[in-house]
């Protein structure tokens, strides 16, 4: 299920609260390569997908599972140019173990990777990442069908305004009127599923072939989610 398809049924396609992350280059990777990537991950797995995020924001997910009873992720392009250290990292990491927000072991399913550059932008090295777990009927194409305002945009939990380094957020739309905004083209959107988040921890060299937690994940609602 994405935000397309829920228009073509006669509902609103952005949801009031949702997940919004901003993409680009990444350890290397440039936009086309990355959806590429996710493309052949969702065609693998039978619509799931993971999308690696350099931000925890584990709290605000649990919120929006309880909100809404299809929490949602929808996608947007930068409008910076990518940094230096995202375009020429200096190496790439894979991480081979999930973590849900209930503290337990996910399995990542075969078929999924998520990588990430090895180094932060202070120098040291990453011991670990985060992902959003996603799951879409619909290929991973950009089509730029609707649009977000910014302005109209505020934390979930705190209310307050989006940071400009907030690349991954959970938000709530707010009807505000506005002399100058900015727009961000939804390029796509997919479903959250359980465990809707997961910390990624034991990285290794991509090119290393080493043991990984793998199993064929569930992705249904999971109400012991939100006890932990």
């Amino acid at each position: 299920m994405n935000i397309f398809e829920l228009n073509m049924n006669g509902g609103s396609m952005v949801p009031n609260h949702f997940c919004w992350t901003r993409f680009g280059t990444e350890a290397g990777e440039g936009i086309g390569t990355i959806l590429a990537r996710k493309e052949r991950e969702r065609l693998a797995t039978n619509g799931m997908f993971l999308w690696g995020i350099g931000n925890s924001v584990g709290p605000a997910i649990r919120e929006l599972v309880l909100l809404e009873k299809r929490p949602m992720v929808l996608f947007s392009p930068m409008r910076s140019k990518p940094k230096t250290i995202d375009v020429a990292p200096s190496g790439i990491l894979q991480w081979t173990y999930a973590q849900g927000l209930d503290g337990s072991e996910w399995p990542i399913p075969d078929g999924i990777n998520v990588t990430s550059r090895q180094g932060s932008e202070g120098g040291r090295d990453k011991r670990s990442h985060f992902a959003l777990v996603c799951k879409s009927s619909a290929p991973i194409v950009p089509l730029n069908a609707e649009s977000l305002v910014y302005e109209q945009l505020v934390n979930l939990r705190s209310k307050n305004k989006l940071g400009a380094s907030q690349v991954t957020a959970v938000v709530q739309r707010v009807e505000t009127e506005l002399t100058t905004s900015t727009h961000y083209p939804v390029a796509f959107s997919a479903e959250l599923v359980y465990p809707y988040f997961v910390r990624l921890e034991r990285p290794v060299n991509p090119s290393a072939q080493l043991p990984r937690s793998r199993g064929i994940a569930a992705s249904g609602y999971q109400p012991s989610l939100l006890a932990a």
